[in-house]
């Protein structure tokens, strides 16, 4: 009968993070602080001190329930009698250990993307491990982690339990697991913690909140209305719920437009906007807000109060100036207001070219203008830019991300579709960046997911037709679960 397991918080030893402290210690408080798996890694071990270590191991697990796997070594799982072993895309054939090992091993198996994931269904396994979710001293060799939106593919793409691993700790793990993880493997978070009894105890209370208690992540649309259903606030929504956030909106105006342009724009009174606003915070709250089209400057200063009064942090503007057909969307006094007044209060800005064009008074009429462009976007007051290059004609699209606090600059590439089917893509990235960030996401990883999800939506859009002008892109190309 193949052994249950629990994969909540899964341990993974590393003697090099133990400081000197025995392994077999550092086990025995973890497993009383609430460990459910213990994985016995030994790289630099010879087989007889690894297989001691193993055989104390088991005694000391046995007897709470908790599984012993060995990473790698099957000889040792076999000797040990160790519950079971895990191994990498290149070690042994999974078919050939579970010959050896028999029907009742635990097998894990590590998977670096969705397309390992989809092979993996078709194996003789019991779990996988994505890895690495973060990049850690232990990974030298990558330069960046899956994130969360590679737990999330990964895990819609499996059929089996999962366990997120890298760079996992108390701060990070509950995101690990509300992104659709069943446990989390930590390392260095419990061997090298002052008390590893306590540090396990509160990992296993964060997992079991994140479980147990999991709550949508919120975000607040505050953007017009598009009747054709492809921008602003519909696309907003979308892009929200496929992202797994429970998105809320406060209409700023109603437009009449459809894939051809905008017929007609109607703003929605001061005290009604206000009052969509207040009604949303004051009962369910925020974690994030996306701003989009505001068309005055009264509306621009209100917006800015409210969110200085309700002590809003995580703003993401798109400073909508421009339709995608070429309609004005904001009155000319309103620009100054909103460089004075609300960028210094976003996050994050996502201006494209056009728009950059005006908030900075100069042209950017090619791809070397930008690195220099973001930086000077950011003297407006705002902590970080994304400066879209879509206006651009190159055939590569090379957005510029920059952030002050590290003083990183970042190009994101990506290939030009032939598509008209172009209409909410400024909408649908800053509610992209917005929904990380609620989920608890870095900016800067917030920003590049974003991306790679905005890329999928235009190339899965591409392939419809709706309307005779830009249609749509495919919010719904990736479905977080």
């Amino acid at each position: 009968m193949r052994k249950s397991f629990d994969p909540s918080l899964y341990l993974v030893t590393d003697r090099s993070l133990s400081r000197n402290r025995q392994i077999t210690e550092i086990v025995r408080q973890a497993a009383e602080g609430g460990v459910s798996m213990v994985q016995l890694r030994e790289k630099d071990a010879s087989t007889q001190d690894f297989l001691q270590l193993a055989r104390e191991l088991k005694a000391l697990l046995a007897p709470r329930g908790i599984p012993l796997i060995i990473n790698d070594r099957m000889d040792i799982a076999l000797a040990s009698g160790a519950d079971g072993v895990h191994v990498g895309q290149r070690d042994m054939p999974v078919e050939e250990i579970r010959r050896l090992m028999g029907p009742d091993a635990i097998i894990g198996l590590s998977v670096e993307s969705g397309e390992d994931a989809e092979k993996a269904n078709a194996l003789d396994i019991d779990y996988i491990g994505i890895s690495p979710v973060h990049v850690t001293p232990t990974k030298k060799e990558l330069t960046r982690g899956l994130g969360l939106s590679g737990v999330r593919e990964i895990v819609s793409r499996s059929r089996f339990p999962s366990v997120g691993i890298g760079g996992i700790h108390k701060e990070n793990a509950g995101e690990i697991i509300r992104a659709g993880a069943d446990g989390v493997a930590v390392v260095s978070a419990i061997c090298s913690a002052d008390d590893p009894c306590l540090a396990s105890s509160e990992l296993a209370e964060t997992v079991s909140s994140a479980k147990t208690g999991r709550r949508y992540s919120r975000v607040l649309s505050i953007a017009g209305s598009d009747s054709s259903g492809g921008a602003g606030i519909q696309a907003d929504l979308k892009t929200f719920s496929a992202l797994g956030c429970y998105g809320m909106s406060a209409i700023t105006a109603v437009t009449a437009q459809n894939t051809m342009g905008v017929r007609g724009i109607h703003p929605i009174p001061l005290e009604i906007l206000e009052a969509q606003i207040r009604s949303v915070l004051d009962d369910i709250g925020t974690d994030a807000v996306k701003i989009g089209m505001l068309h005055s400057s009264e509306l621009i200063l209100s917006i800015t109060k409210l969110l200085e009064e309700y002590g809003i942090k995580k703003i993401v503007l798109d400073p909508v100036m421009v339709a995608t057909s070429g309609d004005l969307l904001l009155q000319p006094d309103a620009v100054e207001t909103l460089k004075e007044v609300l960028i210094p209060k976003a996050s994050l800005i996502t201006p494209n070219i056009p728009e950059a064009e005006i908030l900075l008074g100069r042209s950017l009429p090619c791809q070397c203008d930008l690195p220099q462009a973001a930086r000077d976007l950011t003297d407006l007051g705002c902590p970080a830019v994304l400066l879209k290059a879509g206006h651009l004609r190159e055939r590569e699209l090379v957005d510029c991300y920059y952030d002050t606090e590290s003083g990183c600059f970042t190009e994101l590439p990506s290939d030009r579709l032939d598509t008209k089917n172009t209409h909410g893509t400024g909408c649908t990235l800053s509610s992209a960046v917005a929904s990380y960030l609620a989920r608890g996401v870095p900016t800067g990883e917030a920003v590049r997911s974003a991306k790679s999800y905005l890329t999928g939506a235009i190339e899965k859009g591409s392939r419809y037709t709706i309307g005779h002008g830009h249609g749509p892109v495919h919010h719904f190309h990736e479905i977080w679960r």
